[in-house]
């Protein structure tokens, strides 16, 4: 039997697995197929698995440390409608990103950030880039994750680009989640090497704005943006605060936002 949709991800930790993505009251319902990957060297070797090892229509790729709330595949299920409602043809969307006029929309806490993201924009809106966090894809549009794209960032701007060149939609869509991470210290070579690697492929369709840093040319932005990094992480530890770490319990979050 085919269910309608599956849920994929990559799994480094297993006590952030169990914690956070694992916890999500859907997966306890049957109501998805699940696939989880370990030891993937990049994230497309965990995320092309998923795809071929399904045949579900939809296929969501969530991080190990999100939390989706519960009827959270009820809001999935209105915003993929309310996206086809204006583009049958969609292949690609996600719940916080940069629209196609440079704007940050969506929705969704983040603990590593003590806050949560939310912006005066009416979703669903059409994308540029959108956060790995959460990425919706639609089977019959083909797609899939770039296995030379190294480390494990920046693919979710790299989607969108390749659903873009193939003339069909990349979304921004209202789904909430909680993304139960530990605070930035740094970008690391991991963000550096992706970038370089995006800057090269996507050449001719640069600036590409994503949730973290403009791809341009150069690298002044990113080193700005590795700064900016930085110095939050030293601001924090300055004020006795330390490092922001996740959650312990992440359902308790989503209630309080009224996400379930």
């Amino acid at each position: 039997m085919t269910r309608a949709w599956a849920l994929i991800a990559a799994v480094n930790d297993e006590r952030v697995l169990q914690r956070d993505l694992a916890a999500s009251p859907l997966l306890g319902d049957g109501a998805a197929e699940r696939f989880f990957y370990r030891g993937a060297r990049n994230m497309a070797e965990a995320y092309n698995a998923g795809i071929d090892a399904t045949t579900a229509p939809v296929m969501v790729f969530a991080h190990q440390d999100v939390y989706l709330p519960a009827g959270w595949e009820r809001r999935l299920a209105a915003a993929i409608a309310e996206v086809e409602g204006r583009d049958p043809e969609w292949a690609v969307l996600g719940i916080v990103g940069a629209t196609t006029d440079g704007r940050m929309a969506g929705q969704a806490w983040s603990s590593g950030s003590a806050r949560e993201f939310t912006h005066d924009i009416a979703l669903p809106q059409p994308a540029q880039s959108l956060d790995e966090l959460v990425l919706v894809l639609r089977r019959e549009a083909g797609l899939r994750f770039d296995p030379q794209l190294p480390h494990f960032h920046l693919y979710g701007t790299d989607i969108v680009q390749q659903a873009l060149a193939d003339g069909r939609g990349a979304w921004i869509a209202g789904a909430p989640v909680v993304h139960n991470s530990d605070q930035l210290t740094g970008l690391g070579a991991g963000y550096r090497r992706a970038y370089g690697y995006m800057r090269a492929k996507w050449a001719d369709r640069l600036p590409i704005v994503t949730p973290i840093c403009p791809v341009v040319p150069g690298w002044r932005r990113l080193l700005r943006a590795e700064l900016a990094v930085r110095y939050r992480y030293a601001r924090q530890r300055w004020r006795g605060r330390g490092r922001r770490r996740a959650l312990d319990d992440p359902r308790a979050k989503a209630l309080m936002l009224g996400y379930e």
